[in-house]
């Protein structure tokens, strides 16, 4: 780190980018190294009072595109370049700026200071227009080449690319849509381009593929075999001198609510790869991570790079199927979690971010290594049919997760990342118990609910009977007690019970003064569960569980015997064992 210091000192990094975390690989006090994003709760938390980060207040986000050309960006980039000019330069500062850019004038020869003057931009990808915008400013981007992270990423320029390495490949054929035949047996169907998933179709049956040929009949398409297993992917670092090969994670994809799209990435963790692959399934992703890198190497390519990799349930064979040419989206939160562990870890060893900008510096990394990692993760909340928004989410003493809060409505795009230091995942396609809670999160903040608010529900007994809703949310099934979130306007907790009661169940109760109610803590929250005495009405659903009341997120009223609680899954599992203990 001394080293980087030592150069952003002279050679000034600005970070460009719509989601400002993407830029939070590096301590912010780092000195010359400056950041401008959006302007975001998140983002006005971490930059208060930091002068080297800019955000934009706008009516939308804007893209890395429009940040840089938007005025007051501008006013900075010119502020930092000037502060930076070489000394004899700075008397010329003003005849430099044009539009907004510095136009670079030659100097003579051994006027300009060694180590002074130059300024680079970094974005998280670049793209022809964002190319074009730099080099009109005669800004100097580090970012490779866009052309040639194109040509590595589609689907179809990426064959050719690979050369031999397509070995490494599914089984494939190139051919447009109209051409393309089913057979009976599911396909992967891939665009060229495609984002958050959306350029990926599984192909389950003759009625989708005659709707996909109907629409793009002269598109072009790689289809590949359906290949069952989990997914794998790693960020690794291209230097001038070296490969470093980075952390294996977990790719977490497809699950409901964060997705709507099965194909669709929605978290990491760098825990579950070292619970269920082998010692040769390592190496043989090392070996397929490195052809890769040399290849790209090879082709000029410095800084991150990414690639996804699956392993077939039956054979337990890898094969390589995505390259990400640019810095993949788990970069940041890996390196945050690499330098928690830094103390430990002598000099010749790296945070991925901070191997990327020394790699676009074309610093040395000869005898550098990333830092290890075994445990953490992140799950981000996308948008999706059912959840196109959230509020911001709220808590009354602590979040159970780091927090990152999105304010975006285009389908697919970022809503909450929740980040822990802990595994998420029990196995392939299953969340543990912290996973399982970030489910009840989402449901919490979608609700406009304080997550550790206190909680007051209803203990309705009727011939022996208790009333409970059970619970289908997205797979996990079970019981619960009919109840809610404490609000200002219930004033006392008994209020509550007696709302949520009447919202779920359709019931108008009492609550019985004799029976003392039942007091639980579970996950960090107050609950509260108040005997019902008598009650009137219908059993109905209704309330906000009415709205949300789906396929995949169901309720549904349903009396169990007392006796047969033991065995139920009633949850919290504290207020299940309070009744158990009170019942003969």
């Amino acid at each position: 780190m001394i080293e980087l210091k030592k150069r952003l000192k002279s050679s000034p990094i600005i970070y460009i980018t719509r989601d400002i975390e993407r830029a939070l690989g590096l301590d912010l006090n780092t000195p010359g190294y400056f950041i401008i994003s959006n302007s975001t709760p998140f983002g006005n938390s971490i930059a208060k009072g930091k002068k080297n980060v800019l955000l934009i207040k706008e009516k939308k986000q804007l893209d890395t595109r429009e940040l840089l050309q938007h005025p007051k960006v501008k006013k900075m980039i010119n502020t930092i370049c000037e502060t930076h000019l070489p000394a004899q330069m700075r008397i010329w500062a003003p005849l430099l700026v044009k539009e907004g850019g510095i136009k670079p004038l030659p100097l003579p020869r051994g006027d300009a200071p060694r180590g002074r003057g130059v300024v680079n931009f970094v974005v998280f990808k670049t793209t022809p227009q964002i190319e074009k915008i730099c080099a009109d400013n005669g800004w100097k981007l580090l970012n490779p080449p866009a052309e040639l992270a194109n040509e590595v990423e589609e689907k179809i320029s990426q064959i050719k690319w690979l050369g031999e390495l397509k070995e490494y490949l599914p089984p494939y054929q190139i051919k447009k849509c109209k051409d393309i035949k089913f057979t009976g047996e599911k396909f992967i169907l891939q665009f060229n381009r495609s984002h958050t998933g959306s350029g990926t179709v599984l192909i389950e049956n003759e009625k989708i593929l005659k709707n996909i040929k109907k629409i793009f009949p002269e598109r072009e398409a790689r289809i590949a075999p359906y290949i069952v297993g989990p997914l794998f992917t790693n960020n690794n670092v291209i230097s001038k001198n070296k490969i470093l090969l980075g952390n294996i994670s977990y790719q977490i994809t497809g699950l409901m609510p964060f997705t709507d799209k099965q194909f669709a990435t929605i978290g990491n963790d760098w825990a579950l790869p070292h619970k269920i692959l082998s010692k040769k399934q390592l190496a043989r992703y090392k070996k397929i991570a490195t052809a890769v890198g040399l290849r790209l190497k090879k082709a000029g390519w410095k800084g991150l790079f990414g690639i996804d990799v699956v392993v077939e349930e039956k054979t337990g064979r890898l094969y390589l199927l995505e390259i990400n040419a640019r810095q993949p989206a788990s970069t940041t939160y890996e390196s945050q979690l690499q330098n928690k562990t830094q103390n430990t870890i002598n000099k010749t060893h790296l945070a991925t971010f901070e191997a990327h900008i020394k790699a676009l510096l074309n610093i040395n990394l000869k005898n550098q290594k990333l830092i290890q990692i075994t445990d953490g993760a992140q799950v981000v909340q996308r948008v999706t049919k059912n959840i196109p928004a959230l509020p911001e989410p709220k808590c009354r003493k602590k979040s159970p997760f780091n927090l990152i809060f999105y304010d975006n409505d285009s389908p697919g795009a970022d809503l909450l990342r929740m980040q822990t230091t802990d595994s998420v995942m029990a196995k392939h396609n299953e969340l543990n118990d912290i996973g399982k809670k970030m489910i009840d999160f989402i449901g919490c903040v979608r609700g406009g609910n304080v997550w550790d608010s206190r909680r007051a529900g209803v203990i309705i007994i009727k011939n022996n009977r208790l009333l409970v809703i059970e619970r289908n949310k997205y797979g996990r099934r079970y019981l619960i007690l009919p109840g809610g979130s404490h609000e200002r306007k219930d004033n006392k907790l008994v209020n509550t019970a007696v709302r949520e009661a009447l919202e779920e169940t359709g019931l108008q109760v009492k609550s019985d003064k004799i029976k003392k109610p039942l007091k639980i803590i579970s996950n960090g929250r107050d609950e509260t569960y108040f005997f019902v005495k008598s009650f009137t009405g219908k059993l109905s659903l209704g309330g906000p569980e009415k709205g949300y009341n789906s396929k995949e997120n169901s309720y549904k009223l349903k009396w169990i015997e007392l006796k047969k609680i033991g065995k139920a899954n009633l949850l919290p599992t504290e207020i299940k064992n309070k009744i158990l203990s009170l019942t003969p």
